[in-house]
């Protein structure tokens, strides 16, 4: 293929990171691009006396008319931007081209055409010496007052529950219950042992009902409610009925958190010392990364702060509005309405915008380091994280690689690697650098 007939491009700063570049395109490029299109159109096409892919352009024309116009429309704009974007020097550089729409031009081959885009480019990030970054670690050691809040939190989920005598259900006693649904005299799906209180509605009955029936019962109290059963019903035939629920109540029973010794028997631990011992060990490690985290954070801050650079303004609206919407989202889920959620979240939509761009700049920050260092992200790297990912969701691995591989989402798994590795190598080399500084001193 011959050489490219050469483009003008000009860029203007529209903003921090953002450019608006004019392109020229004399008219012989256009009809080159027109030229591609139609080769590129006819690969596989077979034309009678010519080998593939070796027929004129000419002849190509005459069998293909005006069907290639618009491949050939689009074949210019793509190669013109990109010669546009190497003569700029920007080549690397490029973030994206911004919502450029090729619809408003008329593009004529052998008449010259001039368009404009907008993109974005990449901050230009600049890192200090390692010797001017200090952090002041903290204490990490676990303390007994984190060890009561999780033993507290360890007992609220094995909760014990001691026997009432006389005791009548309300705020807070539960009944045990036994139940069995039934739909005309037919008996269906039982339960026996079942902790039932106020405010924790029984499955298709009406919760006003179900708490008027059970409040004051007592041990070998008996009532029934009637139910709906709706879609999703283990009997598919009772779908969209009206039925009962018969209950029997065996006993009152006061709810607790579990002891020391019912938590340690409860998960197959010898003794309360050792329950104590290993908690102990869990927060220690937990509080360690937390203060790995809060060390690369300051560090991060310190970066920008000693380095400042520009982020791309939009970049930095768009994760804000994405953010705002994912707040809502999660207010309306706890029960605010839709008015509620947008009213507290424009309360704070300037703190989200700066904890937005915090965030972007730190992501760029680590991108430099792993560059800078030489950080990569290896198919071990890859393959553990398979691992712990299928741990924490109880499935196979080989599950979790093709869930992350159809949903195209392994370059953001590898992008979250390579941003825990460039935090690692931060907090790493300070530490050490403090070290070797205490050691110089003694």
């Amino acid at each position: 293929m011959s050489k490219n007939i050469p483009i003008e491009a000009e860029k203007t700063e529209v903003g921090p990171c953002h450019y608006s570049v004019t392109v020229k395109v004399p008219g012989d490029r256009v009809t080159q691009e027109f030229d591609h299109a139609y080769k590129a159109a006819a690969q596989g096409v077979k034309i009678p006396g010519f080998r593939p892919g070796k027929a004129p352009v000419s002849v190509l024309r005459q069998m293909m008319g005006d069907g290639v116009k618009e491949h050939a429309k689009e074949h210019i704009f793509e190669h013109c931007s990109g010669d546009a974007i190497e003569a700029l020097g920007l080549r690397g550089d490029v973030l994206r081209i911004l919502d450029f729409d090729p619809e408003p031009y008329e593009v004529t081959e052998g008449e010259d055409l001039e368009f404009t885009f907008e993109l974005e480019t990449l901050p230009i990030v600049e890192l200090p010496e390692w010797s001017e970054l200090d952090v002041e670690p903290q204490d990490m050691e676990a303390t007994d007052e984190q060890y009561q809040e999780t033993l507290g939190s360890l007992g609220a989920n094995h909760q014990k529950f001691d026997d009432v005598e006389d005791g009548a259900v309300d705020e807070e006693l539960l009944a045990d219950i036994d139940l069995v649904y039934e739909l005309d005299g037919e008996a269906g799906p039982e339960a026996a042992g079942l902790k039932f209180g106020l405010g924790s509605p029984l499955y298709g009955a009406d919760a006003d009902k179900y708490d008027e029936a059970l409040r004051g019962t007592k041990a070998g109290s008996e009532f029934e409610l009637d139910v709906e059963f709706n879609e999703g019903f283990s009997i598919e035939d009772w779908v969209g009925k009206t039925g009962q629920a018969k209950i029997k109540v065996n006993k009152v029973v006061q709810p607790r958190v579990a002891t020391e010794e019912e938590l340690a028997e409860a998960l197959g631990i010898e003794s309360a010392e050792e329950l104590r011992e290993r908690v102990m060990e869990r927060l220690g490690f937990d509080n360690q990364q937390r203060e790995r985290d809060r060390q690369a954070a300051e560090l991060l801050d310190s970066v920008v702060r000693l380095r400042p650079f520009e982020m791309p303004q939009r970049m930095i609206e768009e994760e804000a509005v994405s953010t705002i919407k994912s707040n809502m989202e999660r207010m309306q889920q706890q029960g605010a309405t839709e008015e509620q959620a947008k009213e507290e979240a424009a309360k704070h939509e300037d703190e989200v915008k700066e904890d937005c761009e915090r965030r972007l700049k730190n992501w760029f920050v680590l991108r430099k380091i792993a560059q800078t260092e030489k950080i990569r992200v290896s198919k071990k790297d890859l393959d553990m994280a398979y691992r712990q990912l299928g741990a924490q969701q109880g499935v196979d691995v080989k599950m979790v690689k093709q869930y992350y591989k159809e949903n195209k989402m392994v370059d953001g798994l590898r992008s979250d690697i390579m941003e825990s590795k460039a935090r690692a190598f931060l907090v790493d080399t300070i530490a050490a650098q403090r070290e070797k500084a205490v050691a110089s001193a003694e």
